[in-house]
C-alpha cells in the first residue's frame, strides 16, 4: 500500500504543530480601575459664631448599593455592576466623610465632629443613602442619581427628638458615557445636596428649643428615585 503521508503533506502537519507552538493562549484580563467621591476643596470663611457642636453619624446604605462595583440602571427593573469600575473604599464611609467636610465647610456650627469624637455634641444628624447609581435607561439621556435622607435630633438634656428630616434627591445630567463622567456626576449631585442641606440647617435655626414633631428614622432605603 502506498504511503499516504506525501512528503507535502507531512510538511504541511509539521508546519501547523510548529506554528500552533507559537500562539500564546494567555489572555490579559481588563484592568479595573478605582474612583472616589469627594467634594471640592472650598475656600477658608470666617469662624463661625455658632457655639453648637454637630455629630454626622454613618449614614447607612441600601444594600444594593453597598458594593464597591459601580451599579447601572438599564431599564425600569434592571440593574446592573461593573466589576472593572469601582470605588476606591466602601461608598457609604466616602459620602459620610465628604458630607461632614462640607458641613464643616459650611461655618455653621463650631465643630463638626464623627461619632467617635469624645465631645458630647448638640445636634447629630444621621441618615440613609437610598439611591446611589448610574442612570442609562435613556441612552441619550444618561444621570448620576444620588438620594439621601438626613434626621437631625437634639441631644440637649431633656429636649431631645428629631428636629428636621428631610430626602434630598438629584439626578445630574452627564456629559459623556464614561465613569469618569459619571464620578463628576455624584460629586455634583454631593456638592448640591450639601448645600441644600446646610441651606435648610440654617433655616431650621437651631439655636431655638422649638422641636419638630418626631418622625421616625427607622424607615426602608429602598430605591424610590424612580421619576426625574
Amino acid at each position: 500500500m502506498k504511503n499516504p503521508w506525501t512528503p507535502l503533506a507531512r510538511g504541511i502537519v509539521i508546519s501547523f504543530l510548529i506554528c500552533s507552538g507559537c500562539v500564546s493562549l494567555e489572555r490579559s484580563a481588563p484592568e479595573r480601575h478605582y474612583f472616589v467621591i469627594e467634594l471640592p476643596q472650598g475656600s477658608e470663611s470666617s469662624s463661625s459664631a455658632n457655639d453648637k457642636i454637630l455629630s454626622v453619624g454613618s449614614l447607612r446604605i441600601s444594600p444594593r448599593y453597598a458594593d464597591r462595583s459601580f451599579v447601572y440602571r438599564i431599564s425600569d427593573a434592571g440593574y446592573e455592576t461593573d466589576y472593572y469600575n469601582q470605588f476606591l473604599t466602601a461608598p457609604d464611609v466616602m459620602i459620610t466623610e465628604e458630607l461632614r467636610k462640607g458641613l464643616a465647610g459650611s461655618k455653621l456650627f463650631k465643630y463638626v465632629l464623627g461619632p467617635a469624637d469624645p465631645q458630647q455634641p448638640d445636634y447629630v444628624l444621621e441618615g440613609s443613602i437610598s439611591s446611589l447609581y448610574g442612570d442609562f435607561r435613556n441612552a441619550s439621556q444618561p444621570a448620576a442619581v444620588l438620594a439621601l435622607e438626613v434626621f437631625v435630633y437634639n441631644e440637649n438634656s431633656g429636649n431631645s427628638g428629631i428636629v428636621m428630616q428631610k430626602r434630598y434627591m438629584k439626578s445630574v445630567p452627564l456629559t459623556a458615557k464614561t465613569p469618569e463622567a459619571l464620578v463628576r456626576g455624584w460629586n455634583q449631585a454631593l456638592q448640591q445636596i450639601a448645600g441644600e442641606l446646610a441651606t435648610d440647617l440654617n433655616s431650621a435655626n437651631l439655636n431655638s428649643r422649638n422641636l419638630s414633631p418626631q418622625v421616625s428614622p427607622d424607615r426602608d432605603t429602598t430605591d424610590a428615585a424612580t421619576s426625574r
